[in-house]
């Protein structure tokens, strides 16, 4: 299957006898983003902002690498190209923002740089919202979801910074992802 065949209204179970929602054989759960704006809120409260950065990077890490295994065995993409086409369209049909390929530079394990533009990310506008203008780019999540997606379609341990963000005033968020060592 190809990303741009993908239909979720269509591909999603709603087994209401047992109040599950499946994408495949991956369980899917339903919440208001508002629950977001709260976690933050909650992770500062807790803590303070490098653990709270540290805390949704990884869970995004984790959801991307996760997000990416299912794709590969429930749609198997004809390629690494298709394969990471379908990280954007979820994203899109999941209503976490408007992901934009600005730029791919891949020459297997030589060279790796991805750019992405993010419209409308749910986490910019839920941490203005509960917490106010950012100092620095706060979409932690979808960093470590692009840098986890990333890494599981191309064999590569990469890394992704959101170096733009919508929080802190700029006019969106862009993501950069490459090779881990490349940050050092």
């Amino acid at each position: 299957m190809k990303a741009s065949e993908l239909n979720l209204k269509s591909s999603l179970n709603f087994d209401l006898n047992n109040g599950k929602v499946t994408l495949g054989n991956s369980r899917m759960v339903l919440f208001g983003v508002e629950a977001f704006g709260d976690l933050y809120q909650e992770l500062l409260n807790v803590g303070d902002m490098p653990a709270a950065r540290i805390v949704m990077r990884r869970f995004g890490e984790a959801s991307g690498r996760e997000r990416a295994r299912m794709v590969m065995q429930e749609f198997q993409p004809a390629d690494k190209m298709e394969w990471l086409a379908f990280g954007p369209t979820l994203h899109t049909w999941e209503g976490v923002g408007l992901p934009k390929l600005a730029s791919l530079e891949y020459d297997g394990a030589a060279k790796f740089n991805l750019v992405v533009e993010f419209r409308n990310s749910y986490l910019a506008e839920e941490f203005l919202r509960k917490v106010g203008p950012a100092n620095e780019p706060v979409c932690w999540q979808l960093a470590g979801y692009i840098g986890g997606y990333c890494s599981e379609v191309f064999g590569l341990n990469l890394f992704c910074r959101e170096t733009t963000c919508v929080a802190k005033g700029d006019p969106v968020c862009t993501f950069v992802c490459k090779p881990q060592d490349e940050w050092l």
